[in-house]
């Protein structure tokens, strides 16, 4: 016959738990140390993987998951749509200046829509970007320094450049500019897309022209898989409207994949070596939390089973008494846990600048990522659960009569000794009373 006692149960561990206030600090002290270890640790190692992706992204001039190339307009308004894309971006080349003062730096002229400003880098920290129907451009301090243009608002500048071969001179009206930042390859002056079309009318070009990109539709997109993935995505979206990326022919589209994600390159290049390294130092970090907490509770149990032995002689079960201890070390986690992630972000926040100052190539970036303190948490809970699992059977296997005389000592035979006592010192009585519980 089944008994619902589990309220009973309940109201049992927080009664016993508030009974123990001394070792409820060091239960709590000891979850929220652990939980200290994995927040600290998952900022470090987030922060690095965020600021190497910034310095990266820098690098590849972006930071969009991907990139359809060269479309027609009818290609481009087919795949935008695509279910797999949560966000996509327009992007149309239309030439490049390569005389004096450019002839030293890389820039391209052309259209870009919000989106693809924003994960270009091209964000107008002054004004915004250019309006279509007029003769607007946005760009950024090192353009405006090589025109010998100042940075104003409706300043006029000139620039010479090539389309698809074709020499042309426009002159444009500053409508915003962003800093110059000199990891990025590419500079940028975005003008409107009615004015990418009037300049190609006026020098007599045709998308894709001679180059085969020139006023062609350049599909960026983020993706709602993220970043582990991108190529897969790609060619999966291609194949979802009878496109592919391998062989040239008619079906035939470009893909570009965003190098700078760390994700993407690990799930492309994980190989058994670094999964094996990966999932040993998963257990290691586990193997530290669980010692701390274990200690705890084997003393707490320890300390308490002559208690736990009076409730096996009024019937409470070996599973009961194994729930009373995870309910305590649930209720314990309440409190340690969230403790715990604050402390531990806060800790990786200091470490992390002095970490990635001696590292070469990396920005410093302190990771604020939800996944953090989602994984911090769920490593710190599980860690506990583990934890408790052996106090809890050792309390539900003692009997009510070892419970009275349990004195947590391993018994063990001692041999004789023979000879003359040399006396007691308090080294030698600390190593006795060490060896008095081999697991303590």
């Amino acid at each position: 016959m089944k008994v619902s006692n589990r309220g009973c149960i309940r109201r049992l561990s927080l009664r016993s738990l508030l009974a123990s206030r001394t070792r409820n600090i060091v239960a709590v002290l000891a979850i929220a140390l652990t939980a200290v270890l994995f927040t600290s640790l998952f900022t470090i190692a987030l922060s690095i993987n965020e600021g190497i992706q910034q310095n990266n992204f820098r690098q590849a001039g972006g930071w969009s998951h991907g990139t359809f190339k060269y479309l027609t307009e009818e290609q481009f308004e087919e795949l935008k749509d695509d279910p797999l894309i949560d966000q996509w971006g327009l992007r149309r080349f239309l030439g490049m200046p390569t005389d004096v003062p450019f002839n030293k730096s890389h820039v391209e002229i052309g259209y870009s829509d919000a989106n693809n400003a924003h994960w270009m880098y091209c964000d107008p920290v002054e004004g915004r970007l250019p309006q279509e129907g007029t003769n607007e451009a946005a760009t950024d301090t090192h353009v405006l320094e090589l025109l010998g243009v100042e940075p104003e608002i409706g300043a006029q500048f000139t620039v010479t450049f090539f389309v698809d071969g074709h020499e042309t001179t426009q002159t444009f009206t500053l409508c915003g500019w962003w800093e110059y930042d000199e990891a990025i390859v590419a500079n940028h002056i975005l003008i409107p897309e009615s004015r990418v079309d009037a300049v190609l009318q006026e020098v007599g070009v045709t998308p894709p022209g001679s180059d085969g990109m020139t006023g062609e539709w350049n599909l960026d997109v983020m993706l709602k898989n993220g970043d582990r993935s991108i190529a897969k995505d790609l060619n999966q979206i291609l194949a979802n409207h009878g496109y592919q990326s391998e062989t040239a022919g008619a079906d035939h589209i470009a893909l570009g994949v965003n190098w700078g994600y760390t994700g993407a390159q690990l799930s492309d290049k994980l190989d058994p070596t670094v999964a094996a390294i990966i999932v040993g130092v998963l257990i290691l970090i586990l193997l530290t939390g669980y010692l701390i907490i274990y200690n705890v509770f084997q003393i707490s149990v320890a300390g308490d089973i002559r208690f736990y032995g009076l409730l096996k002689t009024i019937g409470t079960t070996p599973r009961q008494l194994r729930r009373i201890i995870r309910t305590q070390a649930l209720l314990l986690s309440l409190i340690g846990i969230p403790i715990g992630l604050l402390l531990g972000w806060l800790l990786g926040g200091v470490l992390t600048p002095v970490i990635t100052a001696r590292l070469n190539g990396v920005t410093t970036v302190v990771s604020v990522s939800p996944l953090l303190f989602a994984g911090a948490a769920i490593f710190a809970l599980v860690t506990v659960l583990i934890s408790c699992r052996r106090p809890g059977r050792l309390a539900g296997k003692v009997s009510p009569v070892e419970a009275v005389r349990y004195t947590d000592v391993s018994a063990r035979p001692r041999r004789a000794k023979t000879g003359k006592g040399k006396g007691s010192s308090l080294l030698s009585m600390a190593w006795a009373n060490l060896g008095r519980s081999r697991i303590k």
